[in-house]
């Protein structure tokens, strides 16, 4: 094995968990989750141009967040900074840094893929 390469590797993944925790840090005050009660709860594709996976995404007021897809749940955190949600979670033990576009009315989510989500009838 090629000890360079594993450790190149390594510092990689670091530098990069890093600099998501960096970014979610810096927006988590400009809005707290606790104060993000719109947000709140389960939130269901309404719009998916992609046609891909239909996974719902539950929000808790602890800046948690839950999304439950066909091939298991992946768990993280979001922040909300003005129209802007991002959410650090964890795939494939890599952290992953998502932002979407809150909607003017706080009624939709927004993915730079077009794919929209809305709330989820109780």
């Amino acid at each position: 094995m090629n000890l360079a390469l594993i450790k190149t590797m390594t510092y990689r993944h670091l530098a990069v968990f890093v600099v998501a925790i960096f970014l979610l840090a810096a927006c988590s005050g400009a809005d707290d989750a606790k104060n993000a009660t719109w947000l709140h709860g389960t939130w269901q594709v309404t719009h998916n141009p992609q046609s891909d996976d239909e996974d719902d995404m539950v929000f808790r007021d602890d800046g948690k967040v839950v999304i439950i897809t066909q091939h298991g749940d992946l768990e993280g955190e979001y922040a909300v900074a003005g129209t802007i949600l991002r959410m650090l979670v964890t795939v494939n033990q890599k952290p992953v840094l998502t932002e979407f576009k809150i909607s003017e009315n706080k009624d939709k989510l927004i993915f730079k893929n077009g794919a929209e989500y809305s709330r989820k009838a109780p």
